[in-house]
């Protein structure tokens, strides 16, 4: 499996940790979040940067 393979593989989980920051977000702000928001993406780098990336990428290699 190619790195871009990999990477095309991680991106639904990716989304899905998006989606859960825009809610979490929300709930703390009381309305609904865009995605693009600074604090949505500055979350969802520290989730990825903090191990959850590896993981995906552990995941999706195994399954290759």
């Amino acid at each position: 499996m190619s790195d871009t393979d990999v990477i095309r593989a991680e991106i639904p989980d990716v989304q899905s940790i998006v989606e859960d920051e825009c809610w979490f977000e929300a709930e703390r702000r009381g309305h609904a979040v865009d995605r693009h928001d600074p604090e949505v993406q500055k979350r969802v780098a520290e989730i990825i940067l903090n191990g959850a990336g590896a993981d995906l990428r552990r995941k999706h290699l195994a399954r290759s």
